[in-house]
C-alpha cells in the first residue's frame, strides 16, 4: 500500500524533474551570457582561460585575456563556467550563523561555568569570534555554473 502511495504522488513529478535538468551540451546555453560576464574556458589541452566574455558565434567563443580578446575554436572547448557572484551577501550569513551557532554552542558550556566564578573565558569568545568569521569567509567564496559541457 505504501509503494502505491509514494507512486501515485511521485511519479507525476519526474516529468517536472526530467524538464528542470537543462541540457548542459547544448552550445546555444553560451548564447544567453551577458558581455563582460566573468566566464572560465576549458579547452581540449585542460588549459583554462578565464576572463570577461565578449561574444559568441557557431564556431568560436571570444573572451578578453588580458588586454587581448582571445577566441577558442568551438571544436577545442571543453567546458564554460560562469562564477556566480549574486548569492555572496546570503551565503556569509549563512555560513556565519550556522558555524557561529555551532562555536557558540561548543564554547556555551565552559563560558557558563566561567562566568559563575566572575571569570571570563578568553578562548571560548575567540572560538565564537572565529565560527562567525570562519563560516563568513567560506560563505564569500565564489562559486560557479557549468554553461555549456562537451557531450561525453
Amino acid at each position: 500500500m505504501r509503494k502505491a502511495i509514494f507512486v501515485l504522488v511521485f511519479l507525476p513529478l519526474v516529468p517536472a524533474f526530467a524538464l528542470a535538468q537543462s541540457a548542459k551540451d547544448s552550445w546555444d546555453n553560451i548564447k544567453q551570457l551577458k558581455p563582460g560576464q566573468k566566464i572560465e574556458v576549458v579547452d581540449t589541452s585542460m588549459k583554462s582561460l578565464r576572463g570577461p566574455f565578449v561574444s559568441v558565434s557557431e564556431e568560436a567563443i571570444t573572451l578578453q585575456v588580458g588586454k587581448n580578446p582571445q577566441s577558442i575554436e568551438r571544436a577545442k572547448v571543453v567546458r564554460v563556467s560562469v562564477r556566480d557572484t549574486s548569492h555572496r551577501t546570503r551565503n556569509m550569513l549563512l555560513g556565519s550563523g550556522i558555524l557561529g551557532g555551532i562555536a557558540l554552542g561548543v564554547a556555551a558550556i565552559p563560558l557558563g561555568a566561567a562566568s559563575n566564578e566572575g571569570n571570563s573565558c578568553p578562548v571560548c569568545v575567540a572560538i565564537i569570534a572565529a565560527g562567525f568569521g570562519g563560516g563568513a569567509g567560506l560563505g564569500a567564496i565564489p562559486g560557479s555554473r557549468t554553461v555549456y559541457r562537451i557531450k561525453k
